[in-house]
């Protein structure tokens, strides 16, 4: 929202991140616990005294697997029931959940859960500092798209175009009492940073309830605490020139997460030959034309690395270079012609290195 595991110019793909927790202010003054990467989780190993237990359900169109070491037996069935929780919250097309109400209110006011109130004050904070590169509004449009439902289906111009002016998260008015008020006609979708926060709220439910864990969704990995045996999880970032699971290299993480958005990720080639990818550009309705094809983020907030992962793809690297630093973002971009670069101090604070020098160590 997203370490993970990256997959080439199938339409597939599971990615791993690694976080740390944020603490979110809602509407009703009430703190949140933390609340976002692109890479491969290497095996970690297991300790005397580290029960390792698995837990999988399939909530927001993926699959969310939970691995704790050291839990109380109650701990998975807990965030699993929390997973749905938040689907039946914060999906689009739960008819009911919070996103839905707005969607449907006619540009009149949505009383919504100070969570959802609280998920869509960071996203106007995140399209403003973005300058639109990441819009949650853009719900009319991706919705003429069809990436992974194997119909290659895209808008017309005409039809695209149209809807260009409903693009404008400025617009999301958030009241007194966690309401919500958009324009009729304006709809929102929390797909790019709802499953970063989710991601947070599990790690925060279960840090004080086991010894380490690794919370997958799909595309949104948080790693508590260290492997355990003692050292930190090391985490692999996809080649995206390469098969799924071939990577381009590791770093070393402790309680942090690791996002990664991709042009490769999820798109079709379209009768023209070209790769039509599934990060779209807000101010157009198009696949962002960018330099970019990966951009990983190491951040202690799964909700905004989920977001900013996406934004930095769409704005191309010399911006998103700028953004990061600007921000304090540790991150990882690799170009469409293969160069790998790093804002300040990521080599040295993450131990990155190749692939190869990893193995070869």
């Amino acid at each position: 929202m997203k370490g993970m595991i990256m997959m080439k110019r199938n339409g597939m793909r599971l990615l791993a991140l690694l976080l740390c927790a944020l603490l979110l202010t809602g509407c009703t003054g009430r703190e949140n616990a933390p609340g976002e990467p692109e890479a491969t989780l290497l095996p970690a190993a297991s300790a005397a005294g580290a029960e390792k237990t698995t837990g999988y359900g399939w909530y927001f169109d993926t699959l969310v697997t939970l691995t704790l070491y050291g839990a109380d037996e109650n701990a998975i069935n807990d965030a699993l029931a929390a997973c749905a929780r938040y689907e039946q919250l914060l999906s689009k097309t739960v008819e009911g959940s919070d996103v839905w109400r707005i969607n449907h209110a006619g540009g009149q006011p949505v009383t919504v859960d100070p969570e959802t109130w609280e998920i869509l004050r960071r996203a106007k904070e995140i399209s403003a500092a973005t300058e639109g590169a990441f819009s949650i509004t853009i719900a009319p449009i991706s919705a003429m798209w069809d990436f992974t439902g194997g119909t290659n289906r895209m808008p017309t111009d005409e039809a695209r175009l149209a809807a260009l002016p409903l693009v404008d998260d400025s617009v999301i008015l958030l009241g007194e009492g966690c309401t919500v008020t958009v324009p009729a006609g304006v709809q929102v979708d929390l797909g790019g940073i709802a499953k970063g926060y989710i991601a947070d709220q599990l790690a925060a439910m279960l840090a004080p309830r086991c010894m380490g864990a690794i919370i997958s969704l799909g595309g949104n990995t948080y790693v508590v605490g260290d492997k355990p045996d003692g050292s930190y999880n090391t985490v692999g970032v996809q080649d995206p020139f390469a098969a799924t699971g071939q990577l381009e290299g590791v770093l070393v993480c402790k309680n942090v997460s690791v996002v990664t958005s991709g042009t490769y990720e999820r798109g079709f080639a379209g009768a023209d030959g070209q790769w039509y990818h599934h990060i779209l550009d807000p101010k157009n309705g198009l696949p962002a034309e960018t330099d970019l094809v990966n951009a990983t983020l190491v951040m202690t907030s799964s909700m905004t690395a989920d977001a900013l992962a996406t934004a930095f793809i769409v704005v191309g690297s010399d911006r998103a270079l700028a953004l990061a630093q600007q921000m304090g973002v540790d991150a990882l971009f690799i170009t469409q012609d293969g160069r790998t670069l790093t804002t300040d101090g990521f080599v040295e604070k993450y131990g990155y290195m190749t692939y190869e020098a990893f193995i070869a160590r």
